[in-house]
């Protein structure tokens, strides 16, 4: 099944491509990410029925094997289904930033990067990997300078040359490790670090192999200070471009570094090993960036940069919940990649409709704007709430998991810019709110309820968004529980 999803995406990518009406690229681009999300969950219902799966093709060292298992199926998920959502928003949007004649390559590059993502999270060969998260690059940087402005080509070619540093350094960790283990799969390094003591034998190797992936995917994910790509790429792209990279794009090599931080080397070794140190550098490295993110963000007045800066320290989360190195750290992060999915996605198509309809990016000039725009800025304020982790939201699920791991940890020193995050947070978003609906601009609006209200239907993909940021709110023991068994399986040869 994960085969044909790839393989789904990369023919509609094609399809996509070589049509030359846009209308048609538009129907493309919705029924494959519609397709892609059927089969996911098909997918997933079948690996909890039957349990993970793996299909190998050829054999030796250059064997290529995907596996799918509970952690594989819920990223799958997560593309599909977020992945449909902004698609079909962008049904009525891309108009507004990409010309007519280029709207054909946006759907193929979109559903080519969909495909490479959910590659990256299928393979288990280090090869198969690299591979996709070269292609998934290039895709990515196309999404950017589609639009077709100076500003997008540069934000596209500076994402570009650092994503390529990232590759390059964690193209250089593969190949110690390759050196080291005499493997290029997850699972053969995990029996060689694992079984054959190499952590003590070769602990240099192991200790080097992993820093260089560590710094590759630092530059990859946006981890501060190595994100100073994505605020010109998020804030210049047209705004399902950004929804994409923020909520899905940065997500794939998070979890592809868990899978090789977590299952190739496991928690027992990484507690009392060289491994600990470096992991103790990526919380540290979190926890600068859940605080620099949020306090370059309320510097913003631009509201896409605003949010794309919000997407800098909830990076920095993640990291630190890696970071801490237990099981409850590894849920919490996982957990946060689908509360910020859900949630940053929406606030960035948000952010375009604003932008659609009122030809205004300045933070100081949206007073009002909840007269003018109440459904939307209904939408934005849900999105807020739960970045600052307001309750009834998917955001305070994710804070109080992250608060979980810390107390179990012991690193109650944790709590304090986990807190100082949360405060900064509120600072940037409820302002905007305040204003909107509540503000002097409010009060002395003469222009009708609505007035400039993009329709309903164009907005239900956002709606949707905002009921899932609601919904995995007040009901995420599902996914709480689907996630424990991903984590158990991932771990299991490091127990």
């Amino acid at each position: 099944m994960g085969i044909a999803i790839i393989l789904l995406l990369m023919i509609g990518a094609v399809a996509a491509f070589v049509c030359k009406n846009d209308k048609t690229a538009r129907l493309i681009g919705l029924g494959t990410t519609l397709l892609n999300a059927i089969l996911a969950v098909i997918m997933t219902v079948t690996v909890m029925n039957s349990g993970p799966q793996s299909v190998t093709f050829g054999s030796g060292t250059w064997a290529q094997t995907i596996n799918i298992g509970y952690i594989e199926c819920f990223m799958a998920c997560l593309f599909g289904i977020v992945g449909f959502l902004i698609v079909w928003a962008s049904m009525s949007m891309i108009s507004h930033d990409v010309e007519e004649k280029k709207i054909p390559m946006f759907y193929g590059l979109v559903l080519a990067l969909l495909g490479t993502l959910n590659a990256v999270v299928f393979f288990e060969s280090l090869l198969g990997v690299f591979v996709s998260i070269e292609l998934s690059s290039f895709a990515a940087a196309g999404i950017v300078i589609v639009k077709n402005q100076t500003e997008n080509v540069h934000a596209g070619l500076k994402y570009l040359s650092l994503s390529i540093l990232g590759s390059s350094l964690v193209l250089m960790g593969m190949v110690i490790l390759f050196v080291a283990t005499g493997s290029l799969h997850i699972g053969g390094i995990a029996k060689a670090i694992q079984g054959n003591n190499l952590m003590a034998s070769k602990s240099a190797y192991i200790l080097w192999a992993y820093g260089l992936i560590s710094a590759g995917v630092a530059f990859k994910a946006a981890l501060f200070p190595c994100h100073i790509w994505l605020p010109d790429a998020h804030g210049t792209a047209p705004s399902p471009s950004s929804a994409i990279l923020s909520s899905l794009v940065l997500k794939a090599y998070i979890v592809f570094y868990m899978k090789m931080v977590f299952g190739g080397v496991g928690f027992n070794l990484i507690a009392n090993s060289p491994m600990r140190m470096l992991l103790n550098v990526v919380m540290v490295v979190g926890v600068v960036a859940m605080i620099a993110g949020s306090v370059l963000a309320i510097m913003q007045t631009d509201i896409k940069r605003m949010i794309a800066y919000s997407s800098v320290a909830q990076m920095g989360y993640i990291f630190m919940g890696i970071g801490i190195g237990t099981e409850l750290g590894l849920f919490a992060a996982l957990f946060h990649i689908l509360s910020h999915a859900v949630t940053k996605s929406g606030l960035f198509l948000v952010a375009g409709s604003i932008i659609e309809q009122t030809h205004n990016r300045d933070l100081n000039k949206m007073g009002g704007l909840g007269i003018l725009m109440p459904v939307t800025m209904a939408l934005f304020t849900i999105g807020g709430l739960s970045m600052i982790g307001i309750p009834l939201f998917v955001g305070f699920n994710s804070k109080w998991n992250f608060a979980s791991a810390i107390v179990g940890s012991n690193n109650y020193w944790l709590l304090i810019p986990l807190s100082i995050s949360a405060l900064l947070n509120a600072l940037y978003y409820l302002p905007v709110v305040i204003r909107a609906f509540f503000g002097q601009e409010a009060k002395e609006c003469t222009e009708p309820l609505g007035s400039k209200e993009r329709p309903i239907k164009d907005l239900l993909p956002i709606i949707l968004l905002a009921c899932l940021v609601i919904l995995f709110g007040v009901a995420s023991g599902p996914v709480s529980d689907f996630l424990q068994k991903g984590i158990e399986i991932l771990t299991a040869i490091g127990r």
